[in-house]
């Protein structure tokens, strides 16, 4: 039998997530639940309905076809509530919306349909050099998927390239990581009772599967990623810990920051959650780059990177 995966979107043409342009298939599912996640709507592994209040028309067809009554109307703010405790994610609500208000994050994919949707692509991937990005969620959620996947893509000499978030048990990543042209990975936080307060999880089986991946993927096939957030990772300690731990691996081709932004606080209200990190402010380009310039008093064994964008090109 063909496996298959709940597949939270698939988007066309991206220059964000590998080099030239690729198709970026995103599984739905995460083990972490990082306080400034901006895919709230990739963490669980089910589709799941939400909703789009600014397209609700009061019209009451959701609510009266619900089975567990876990929605109402809220008559002075004029929009439906969801009580997550009842609701037992069966989807009738959508179904039942005539405007698009209740819509459903993710659908199940075999992997033959989702090569369909690459192969529209090629034509874009031969001319810039792009190909497929597997991202997230996590696609250790669904090894054996993403394993069928990335053989069907090698067969038809695709690129390939991914985002792992690295929780997962090595002989996962053994059978993940070489079929990769390249890979991004991120260490939120070094120390790991902080990592587990903000991401749910310790991060000792994240910093051993990173190390395990540099000794067996291709030369300088790892991007490491940091994505910096006020108050939590950006202090001068973390921040030379994780570019001191990323130097003492194999075939790491750079080291990039990426700035703090609150990209995904609509859909936590779509998904009627609350946004841990509410408070906080956007962080720019150039306030990462004065937090981060102490780092080039030393040689490193790759360059640093602000959102693309050399600003320390290695020595070594």
């Amino acid at each position: 039998m063909e496996q298959k995966a709940d597949i939270l979107r698939i988007e066309k043409i991206s220059l964000a997530d590998g080099a030239g342009m690729r198709t970026v298939v995103f599984f739905k599912g995460c083990p972490l639940r990082c306080a400034w996640c901006s895919t709230p709507e990739s963490q669980e592994m089910d589709p799941e309905v939400y909703y789009r209040k600014e397209k609700c028309r009061s019209c009451g067809r959701c609510i009266a076809l619900c089975p567990n009554h876990a929605l109402t109307f809220d008559e002075e703010n004029k929009y439906v509530i969801r009580n997550r405790h009842k609701c037992a994610n069966c989807k009738k609500c959508a179904a039942a919306c005539l405007y698009s208000a209740q819509q459903i994050y993710g659908k199940e994919m075999t992997v033959s349909q989702v090569m369909k949707e690459i192969r529209k692509d090629e034509l874009f991937f031969f001319h810039s050099g792009g190909g497929v990005t597997l991202s997230g969620g996590d696609l250790f959620c669904y090894t054996d998927f993403a394993e069928e996947l990335l053989i069907r893509c090698k067969d038809e000499a695709v690129n390939t390239c991914a985002e792992l978030a690295m929780l997962a048990e090595f002989k996962d990543v053994e059978r993940i990581v070489p079929y990769l042209d390249s890979f991004f990975v991120d260490i939120k936080i070094m120390d790991p009772v902080k990592h587990k307060k903000w991401t749910g999880r310790d991060n000792a089986s994240i910093l051993k599967n990173i190390a395990g991946a540099a000794e067996i993927c291709n030369k300088n096939a790892m991007m490491a990623r940091v994505p910096l957030i006020w108050d939590i990772n950006n202090d001068p300690a973390n921040i030379r810990e994780t570019a001191d731990f990323y130097a003492s691996l194999k075939n790491c081709a750079f080291l990039e920051f990426l700035p703090y932004h609150r990209l995904g606080v609509n859909t936590y209200e779509r998904l009627g959650r609350g946004y841990a990190l509410a408070g906080l402010k956007n962080m720019s380009n150039e306030e990462v780059y004065g937090q981060i310039n102490f780092l080039f008093d030393k040689k490193w064994p790759f360059d640093i990177k602000i959102s693309g964008k050399t600003v320390y090109q290695s020595q070594i």
